[in-house]
């Protein structure tokens, strides 16, 4: 029985605190996507004008500093809100995948990683790990943009760093699942062998919608750069059309749009695991309210609250695309089949 507040923070079987924990991750990398868009549509970008001090004089924003120095600090601190909650998501897993874990037996490891070879959980505390050596990476790239004077280049890294976070936690959330709810077991059909008639066409359209996500998110964070909501009225935009560059963001959602309706006719033809079905519902249903914000914000000139909630979108559209996409190349490969077959663990204990 667990007992030790040891025990409930990082637990030896699992608990719901390891999946709580796991969804922790994505929605605190999606709040500082939300927040950093507020810092933009706001003009507050650089109300924090160096880095990682907030001005040359003092590591906290100042009254002289008005509402832009606030929201720009308030954002940073986040980071700090980012960093417990991927440390509980990593104490969660350790000893899961280390049951014996001490001090001098995991500091190696936070360099190196786990082999599979070495703990049959390894892959968790990976994820875990790459969040956790992220956040600083993530701080460094927007200490640049700062030092950059918001370079929309430098704003498009900041942001595909977030969207990688987000990408990682989903996967991190399907693993989890996948081992120890029965439930996606049964709706991955982890038991049975996967059909060989379209499990080439469904790991061939994964690793295309995986370049096409990657794409559009780019592109996304093109058009940004090029539209009138740079963060401070002072900093440089692209030099690009926008209305061309906005035009070749839509055409490729339409192309993974394709990709997916083909993805719905092959798991129909060849009676697939259902819960390619309910990915593709999720999906689908996130990248629809997307389209639908975008199509309005464009024709009504960037109004900021639909600007907002369209960054929302993109991050729950990240989350939505990597969970499919990790189900695609997961489930079509023998390898990775059998190595979540041998992590699946039958439970009686409460889910």
């Amino acid at each position: 029985m667990i007992t030790t507040l040891k025990d409930k923070l990082s637990p030896t079987e699992y608990t719901p605190w390891v999946l709580y924990t796991a969804v922790g991750t994505a929605l605190a990398n999606l709040l500082l996507i939300v927040t950093g868009a507020v810092v933009r549509l706001t003009g507050s970008g650089l109300g924090c004008d160096t880095w990682p001090r907030c001005t040359d004089e003092q590591w906290t924003t100042t009254p002289a500093q008005g509402i832009h120095g606030f929201v720009e600090f308030g954002n940073r601190m986040l980071t700090f809100v980012l960093m417990v909650i991927t440390v509980l998501a990593f104490f969660a897993v350790l000893r899961l995948a280390l049951p014996q874990a001490t001090v001098r037996s995991v500091l190696p490891k936070l360099f190196t990683g786990l082999r599979t070879q070495n703990s049959r959980y390894s892959d968790l505390f990976n994820l875990t790990l790459l969040l956790l050596w992220g956040i600083p990476l993530q701080a460094v790239i927007g200490g640049i943009t700062v030092w950059q004077r918001l370079n929309p280049w430098m704003v498009t890294a900041h942001y595909m760093a977030s969207a990688v976070m987000i990408g990682l936690a989903a996967v991190l959330i399907n693993r989890v699942r996948r081992y120890f709810k029965p439930a996606t077991a049964a709706a991955e059909n982890l038991d049975s062998a996967f059909s060989e008639k379209g499990r080439v066409s469904v790991q061939v359209l994964g690793w295309l919608g995986l370049v096409l996500v990657v794409f559009l998110v780019f592109m996304g964070t093109v058009v940004t750069g090029t539209g009138p909501h740079a963060g401070d009225p002072r900093t440089h935009r692209h030099d690009f059309n926008p209305i061309v560059i906005a035009r070749l963001h839509a055409w490729a959602v339409w192309v993974y749009l394709v990709s997916l309706m083909t993805l719905y006719l092959i798991v129909r033809a060849y009676a697939l695991p259902k819960a390619y079905k309910f990915s593709l519902a999720v999906l689908t249903g996130v990248i629809a309210c997307q389209g639908t914000i975008g199509y309005i914000q464009y024709n009504t000139g960037l109004p900021a609250l639909l600007v907002e909630a369209h960054m929302l979108g993109s991050g729950l559209f990240t989350w939505a695309a990597i969970s499919l996409i990790e189900r695609q190349l997961t489930l079509t490969s023998r390898t990775a089949r059998e190595l979540a077959l041998s992590r699946r663990v039958q439970r009686t204990s409460p889910q």
